[in-house]
């Protein structure tokens, strides 16, 4: 899981999560996710073969915005980034600070939704 103790991301690492997209506007921000799931996730099913891990698509979907800073990537010239790749990320309470290959994201918001497709 991600630092911070957040109860609805029990059972899901973050850190090898992926981010599929970022969509945002002026009240709300959503990351669509590739969620890494754990074994202690009630939605885990053991990896066929070939498989690195349990994946299951969802979102994180930050609402009421108190303060939102992007910080999008700029990647050196002839150099590939995986936009996907989570480096770090904090969910706290009303708190996310999330660092990947898409940019720096941090906020506060009042809503913080968490949903597996």
């Amino acid at each position: 899981m991600g630092e911070g103790g957040d109860p609805r991301l029990a059972g899901i690492d973050l850190a090898t999560s992926y981010i599929l997209g970022v969509i945002y506007d002026d009240e709300s921000l959503t990351l669509e996710m590739d969620f890494h799931l754990l074994d202690a996730h009630p939605r885990y099913q053991a990896p066929a073969d070939g498989e690195d891990g349990c994946y299951r698509k969802g979102f994180i979907r930050f609402a009421d915005l108190d303060d939102l800073r992007l910080r999008k990537a700029r990647p050196e010239d002839g150099r590939e980034v995986d936009y996907s790749d989570i480096y770090s990320a904090t969910i706290d309470g009303d708190y996310a600070n999330i660092s990947s290959g898409w940019g720096e994201i941090e906020l506060t918001a009042q809503s913080i939704q968490i949903a597996l497709d």
